[in-house]
């Protein structure tokens, strides 16, 4: 890597197993049907669960840490029974996210920052992998959200760590104005897009008039932000289509979009 150029690792962590309506809630009428709850296992679909590294001349950036390797063998124990229900995890060999980092010559000691955009299980639940990170962050709405007694969240999987809470400034990004210049140089802004979790983040990374938006969850696929299309999962339904409004004129704008779980996207590096 030359000194400042900026690379994006695009690495498939797994897959999940759910039902149509997680990535697009319009395809049933029944407002839980996400959920899983009552539906057929037939109507199952599996997608993708991609997580980013960023190598930067600043520092090493991962953005979300997928599935734990311990879904593999104990699929249940490693999420809980009731996630398990409605999100089935997937994990090939050497696609864990420490596995993934020695292919790339890394350890987790090696990342200065973990961003996780969401706690959901399937952006967290190999957070026990990356432990030994410098710096493990997310948003103070989401740190406080998975505090409480949502059931979507699984506080257990970073029992004895500690997640940092992310300071932002007003910069006029986003749906909220707020985001977190990483390094100081603009290169790298984590960005509030509340929506489908109270405290959901997506990352700009910007070089040489070029920019990549890591999308996490908003939006699931490229029809969520072109038709304004809401996810099964939403923590509020007007910050959420206003999130995938913000993600549409990025694209507009020439933005490349990366979701987290968008199937027309392969494991690939960028440079910027």
């Amino acid at each position: 890597m030359t000194q400042d150029m900026i690379r994006i690792h695009v690495m498939k962590c797994g897959e999940v197993g759910v039902d149509p309506a997680v990535p697009r809630r319009s395809v049933s009428g029944n407002p839980v049907a996400y959920t899983g709850l009552f539906r057929s296992s037939k109507r199952r679909i599996w997608i993708p669960v991609f997580t980013y590294l960023i190598e930067h001349p600043m520092g090493n950036v991962l953005i979300d840490t997928g599935w734990s390797s311990e879904v593999r063998e104990h699929p249940v124990h490693a999420e809980s029974l009731r996630l398990w229900l409605t999100s089935k995890p997937g994990l090939p060999e050497n696609s864990a996210v420490d596995e993934q980092l020695a292919k790339r010559g890394l350890k987790p000691e090696d990342l200065h920052y973990v961003i996780l955009t969401h706690l959901d299980v399937d952006h967290a639940n190999g957070l026990m992998l990356v432990r030994n990170a410098q710096h493990i962050m997310a948003s103070a709405r989401e740190i406080a959200a998975a505090d409480g007694h949502d059931l979507r969240y699984l506080k257990r999987q970073w029992k004895g760590m500690q997640i940092e809470k992310i300071s932002f400034q007003k910069t006029g990004y986003g749906i909220t104005g707020r985001s977190c210049d990483l390094f100081g140089d603009g290169t790298v802004q984590i960005i509030e897009t509340p929506g489908h979790t109270a405290g959901s983040l997506t990352a700009l990374v910007s070089r040489n008039g070029k920019s990549v938006l890591i999308a996490g969850d908003t939006g699931y696929e490229k029809k969520s932000w072109r038709e304004n299309s809401l996810p099964g999962p939403v923590y509020d339904k007007a910050q959420m289509r206003k999130a995938l409004g913000w993600v549409k004129k990025m694209e507009q704008s020439g933005s490349l979009i990366l979701a987290s779980h968008d199937p027309e996207i392969s494991e690939q590096t960028i440079e910027l």
